[in-house]
């Protein structure tokens, strides 16, 4: 998987089923049915025949046929290893906007594609960052692919942040508005804006895959052959929504180090700071101590897999205790030790994981006393709805079991996205590439260990690989993993869902290289496991998960 897969899809597709079915929450004009019609049933061809417009003509077919709010469209200029392409930005509802990339059509003189122009016949529904409020990604994958790439901004950009309410004269919502920042939700009144919320979990990201659908037909005048998601962190979370929701409308998810279990992970991850803060006051809790503490479970645990390589393979299986490094304090060692376990309720039950041992305290532990503000701004807005929230003086270890049960409960209907009711996607034959390093130190990867295993014991092992693979990349972060090969990651990981897709071929395994040391392992889906070290072993197939790696992963809430 050297190279990028820019073959046709084979078969006849997601939009190739006589029994697919769609439901549509837009408006019913000739162009949302352009929508619909492309996401029906649909003979699946070997080039399309059908006549294509313009770029230039895109915006003015869009603007004539339906209610968009605003639409324009223009060529963008071929630039490096970059073709040109026609760019449609369009504001469909409220204010979300959705930005659409599309390979020249014939009627531009596009050409090169397998399917039609300089188009291969796929969608590529890309994923955002953060808190998003921008377009966080370019188009450089679904265009150097010939494919179609679409982004969404998720309803409160720049603009509409910084934008005065005629109805309150007030700003539209709260200073920490956008990418970082959580305050697009609570409005200067201190009302929580719930349609803001409605509009970033889920409504911004299925206008974007309607609209992108409909603007590919109109402008090459044919259907997609295939629809697919891709993303990573808030861009994961996305594409699990979209699996949960309307898994049918797509043939695969690629879903990266996903910020799904919204309503719990976001709140779990204040606790380190929680736990300095009360332990260890405004002094904190060094970030030189606390890389001393996790080198230390590294040499400690490394080996637990037969190899030293400068990684833990199973965090989840090491135990090391931070009473044992020297230079810490015993209330330093106790505080790494709650960070390292992860919050608790009064009876010791685990509420959700802790930092993997061997992983960086910096990014949710600033400066060694700090929150990060991703998650502060969560706190301040989202859970307490006051935008003087201190949380300093208001959370404590002893009170952080109702706050994190408050979070779970006040969005647990809204902006969850942690059902394993992943029956559309099963039936629909569609397929999930889900992936994420073991040392991420902003999403903890307690919240898909937790997940897997609840799909796991809903669909069963074998019945959840069907259509699931799961990799876990051991050493990485808060991002892609190196793999061998010369192609991105992210393009390999790519290629392996369109081949199981389209032509069947499940994926077993990775191969990674560590980025400093070079270091290659083989990463089999779990719960497999390789049977030798470095890259290109095979995988030796497990019937079901461990035992002890079954408890580390559940919540009491997860236990009968």
């Amino acid at each position: 998987m050297n190279t990028p897969d820019t073959r046709a899809p084979q078969g006849p597709g997601r939009f190739g089923s006589r029994h697919r079915r769609l439901r549509l929450v837009v408006g019913a004009t000739a162009l949302v049915t352009a929508a619909a019609l492309a996401m029906q049933p649909a003979t699946a061809l070997p080039r399309a025949q059908q006549h294509s417009l313009g770029c230039a003509e895109l915006a003015r077919k869009v603007l004539s046929s339906s209610h968009v709010k605003t639409v324009t469209s223009k060529i963008v200029p071929a630039s490096g290893a970059m073709p040109a392409y026609c760019q449609a930005d369009l504001v469909p509802t409220r204010s979300i906007n959705v930005r659409v990339a599309l390979p020249l059509s014939t009627a531009d003189a596009g050409s090169g594609g397998t399917f039609t122009g300089a188009w291969n016949g796929r969608v590529l529904n890309l994923g955002g960052a953060g808190y998003a409020g921008s377009y966080w990604s370019d188009f450089s994958l679904p265009i150097q692919r010939g494919e179609v790439g679409s982004l969404t901004d998720t309803g409160h950009n720049a603009d509409w942040c910084n934008a005065t309410d005629p109805r309150t004269g007030l700003a539209n919502a709260q200073p920490d508005c956008g990418l970082a920042g959580g305050g697009f939700v609570l409005s200067p009144a201190g009302k929580l804006n719930t349609s803001q919320v409605d509009d970033f979990i889920d409504r911004s990201i299925h206008e974007q895959t309607v609209w992108t659908l409909a603007l590919a037909k109109t402008y090459y005048g044919t259907a997609a052959q295939r629809n697919y998601w891709v993303g990573g962190s808030t861009g994961g979370r996305q594409g699990w929504q979209m699996a949960q929701k309307y898994g049918d409308r797509y043939d695969g998810f690629l879903l990266g180090y996903p910020a799904m279990n919204w309503n719990r992970f976001i709140i779990g991850e204040a606790w380190p700071a929680v736990v300095v803060n009360e332990l260890l006051g405004r002094d904190g809790l060094s970030p030189a101590k606390s890389d001393a503490a996790n080198a230390a479970a590294v040499a400690a645990c490394d080996s637990q897999d037969g190899v030293t390589d400068g990684v833990i393979a199973e965090p989840r299986r090491c135990s090391f205790d931070a009473t044992d490094v020297k230079g810490l304090t015993a209330k330093e060692a106790e505080a790494v030790n709650l960070i390292w376990d992860g919050p608790r309720d009064a009876d010791g039950d685990r509420l959700w994981g802790g930092i993997t041992r061997g992983t960086s305290f910096s990014t949710l532990l600033p400066d060694g006393n700090g929150m990060s503000p991703m998650i502060e701004t969560y706190v301040r807005y989202w859970l307490a709805q006051d935008a003087n929230y201190d949380w300093r003086t208001n959370l404590t270890i002893k009170n952080f079991p109702q706050a994190f049960e408050a979070s779970y409960r006040k969005f647990e209907q809204t902006a969850a996205t942690d059902s394993t009711n992943l029956s559309k996607v099963r039936h629909g034959k569609g397929k999930i590439i889900y992936y994420l390093g073991t040392n991420d130190p902003l999403i903890v990867p307690f919240g898909s260990y937790n997940y897997q295993q609840r799909l796991f014991d809903r669909y069963g092992l074998q019945g959840t690989r069907s259509f699931v693979r799961t990799f876990y990349f051991p050493g990485v972060g808060h991002g892609d993993p190196t793999l061998t090969g010369t192609a991105s990651a992210q393009s390999q990981l790519l290629d392996a869902l369109l081949a199981w897709t389209e032509r069947g071929k499940a994926p077993e395994s990775f191969d990674q290289k560590d980025r400093g040391t070079g270091t290659q392992r083989t990463i089999c889906a779990y719960p497999d496991v390789a049977t030798a070290p470095g890259a290109n072993a095979s995988c030796r197939t497990r019937t079901r998960v461990p035992a002890d790696l079954v408890t580390q992963s559940l919540t009491a809430e997860d236990r009968p």
